[in-house]
């Protein structure tokens, strides 16, 4: 009984871990270089944003008779230093030749790039390069973290004094571990061009699903074809398409993807229901720095089609049956949607404070869907023809630092039918645990209970309702190998790996101490035909060390155990 008790949603990446003891989010004012990669480039966008920083962006020279005083960053392009830079070197994606004669009075740091530096040349800290590419994109003259698929990429590339192209294959995973997939593979390439204001980008893979027998039918290949086309400076529109066959989870929850493929992988529980899409789309997006602000908007023609679970490998309770993958309404769709998104925490989230706001709309027309039985109760027949519906959606966010070491955090969510045509099954919600509602079971609010097979339980609300609030106060301690020593030149340029000495990289090792977390999460989930209901409620505390969480939460609702959940994602 303890374990049917114990939810457990794992996020461990298939390949090394980054960013399991993540360090605090000021160590670029602190001024330690942290040693893990994810931790290294928040770092290094922080480093390039900071308003004492000299930035240039792309190509440029640093010559003989030139002097900074202060710390340069440089993002995109190439650099050649001949002159003297007083204090550090950060480069983001660009290639960094030292000269002789050249003088930096602190550290080298390149990421993205290759180092290339003469033995003359007076460097008086260490030196360090990572040639994997940052995942960043620029908006105005500052730098933003993006997510990016880890792929193994061979590269070829022809460097132009403006620019330059990159061609790269494409090895990797087309998605996460889940229930009607396996482990969904994708080979493919892609070209990219870059300058300082223009960037265009296309590329193709297909999908490989590893679960069941192999027949060479949908279910078994997919695949997707993008590209864009980015240009501005100050002001920024892309323009881009795709056009695919995927596999589409009903909804961006409960848990991040990665902690889904895990929690499925390691648990036998799949925590997303998923649906086969094919198809394609135009979108276009508007950037206006410095202002925060991103609008953007999508015009696409689908088939949306079900997709039955499968029975993928799993070390444990593999003889367990798989929960039943709910089939969804079919057709073909024609969507439209459109975004407004206020960003204002860029980098981690972690002790900051600033808003995040999303507003969403979305639209679905279809004169020949196909649709699944629901009892009446849940929702009236659909159209025949010209079947129209509409969802909006808030997300509204305030983190707010308290002290050095606390913050609180806030959100209200809301998501729902605009009242007109009954939504697909595949656009309706539920919520529960383990996320984003710790304390109550996994679909605790689906609004299916008038759905007589026990087995077929999709999200069926029309809408959902949900406020989180939590106070994080950081329990410090130091622990690390505190070995601050300045290498040689000859150690330096003798070192095998680029990292130059590695008595001064001991942020390999650096543990700042755990985080406190106290909580409390309230939600609803109804039917267009009934009342909202009251709120629901748990609460709960939780310990984290890094970016690995372990929460005990309690619902207020008599019969509800305690519930324990680990994850390696924070809540939000």
């Amino acid at each position: 009984m303890i374990a049917r008790r114990l939810l457990v949603a794992v996020a461990i990446p298939m390949w090394f871990p980054a960013g399991l003891l993540a360090q605090d989010p000021s160590v670029a004012r602190r001024g330690e270089i942290p040693g893990q990669t994810s931790q290294l480039n928040e770092w290094a966008v922080e480093f390039f944003n900071a308003s004492t920083t000299e930035r240039i962006i792309g190509s440029a020279t640093i010559g003989p008779n030139s002097r900074y005083t202060g710390d340069v960053a440089v993002y995109g392009g190439s650099l050649v230093v001949e002159g003297r830079i007083e204090g550090r070197l950060v480069t983001v994606n660009a290639d960094v030749e030292i000269r002789s004669g050249a003088y930096i009075g602190r550290d080298v740091v390149v990421l993205g790039g290759a180092l290339r530096d003469e033995p003359s040349a007076d460097i008086r800290g260490t030196m360090r390069s990572r040639n994997a590419t940052v995942p960043v994109r620029l908006e105005g003259d500052r730098l933003r973290l993006t997510e990016s698929a880890r792929d193994t990429t061979y590269q070829w590339e022809r460097r132009r004094p403006r620019g330059y192209g990159k061609f790269s294959i494409l090895l990797g995973l087309g998605g996460t571990y889940n229930r009607v997939e396996g482990l969904p593979l994708r080979l493919g390439a892609k070209y990219a061009f870059r300058r300082r204001d223009l960037e265009f980008q296309v590329g193709g893979y297909g999908v490989f699903r590893t679960a069941g027998k192999f027949t060479g039918t949908r279910e078994d290949i997919g695949y997707n074809f993008d590209g864009f086309l980015r240009f501005g400076y100050s002001t920024r529109v892309t323009i881009g398409g795709r056009y695919h066959d995927v596999v589409r989870p009903t909804q961006d929850w409960p848990l991040e993807l990665i902690e889904v493929g895990w929690g499925t992988f390691l648990w036998h529980r799949d925590y997303r229901d998923y649906f086969l899409q094919r198809g394609g789309s135009g979108f276009l997006e508007f950037q206006a720095f410095p202002f925060p602000l991103t609008l953007s908007a999508e015009v696409g023609r689908f088939l949306e089609t079900s997709i039955a679970e499968r029975d993928p490998w799993t070390p444990f309770r593999g003889s367990d049956p798989w929960r039943v993958n709910p089939a969804i309404d079919e057709g073909d769709f024609t969507l439209i949607s459109a975004a407004l998104e206020y960003d204002g925490l860029p980098g981690s989230r972690s002790r900051r404070s600033g808003w995040y706001a999303r507003l969403g709309w979305d639209r679905g027309i279809s004169d020949n869907v196909v649709q699944q039985p629901l009892p009446p109760a849940v929702r009236d027949p659909l159209p025949t023809e010209s079947y129209t519906w509409d969802r909006a959606s808030v997300d509204l966010r305030r983190y707010q630092q308290i002290g050095r070491g606390g913050q609180f955090r806030l959100r209200a969510f809301y998501s729902g039918t605009l009242g007109s045509d009954p939504l697909p099954i595949q656009r309706r919600h539920s919520i529960g645990g383990p996320d984003p509602m710790n304390g109550y079971a996994f679909g605790a609010f689906s609004c299916n209970g008038a759905v007589a097979d026990s087995l077929y339980q999709p999200g069926l609300c029309d809408r959902v309702m949900l406020f989180q609030v939590e106070y994080r106060g950081h329990l410090g301690f130091e622990w690390s190998s505190d070995h601050r020593t300045v290498p040689s030149s000859s150690a330096r340029h003798a070192s095998p790996d680029g990292w130059g000495d590695w008595d001064d990289w001991d942020d390999w090792f650096r543990f700042s101490g755990p985080t406190l977390v106290l909580f409390s999460n309230a939600g609803a989930g109804w039917l267009q035909s009934e009342d909202m209901g009251s709120l629901n409620w748990d609460i709960g505390a939780g310990i984290e060390m890094g970016t690995v969480g372990f929460y005990v939460a309690k619902a207020f609702r008599e019969g509800e155990p305690v519930r324990v959940t680990l994850r390696i994602k924070r809540r939000f």
